[in-house]
């Protein structure tokens, strides 16, 4: 018997729903917010309050003015970062408030 290759559901999904339906269009969102955490960090995701991704802009809320400051210095690679994680350029513009 030959082992098959695993291959995870969010692929699979991803494949079979269409990306302007409500449900493509959270299941972007929960990938995009997932590709933010790991771009930025733990300490710095743990500081983000809210995350919203609407039409290629993704907006976060900062708790901490230190946090949002150094965020917003190193926005570029935040988002080259995102979208390299994404395999596509998702993300076209990024807003720390």
């Amino acid at each position: 018997m030959r082992k098959q290759q695993s291959v995870l559901i969010g692929d699979i999904l991803g494949e079979y729903i269409p990306r302007d339906s409500a449900l493509g269009k959270g299941l972007l969102t929960a990938k995009v917010r997932q590709a933010y955490n790991q771009a930025v960090g733990s300490s710095a995701a743990a500081a983000t309050m809210g995350v919203t991704f609407k039409d290629g802009t993704l907006r976060c809320r900062i708790s901490s003015s230190v946090y949002r400051m150094h965020l917003t210095s190193v926005k570029d690679e935040i988002l080259q970062s995102i979208n390299g994680i994404l395999g596509k350029e998702e993300v076209k513009s990024l807003i720390f408030t």
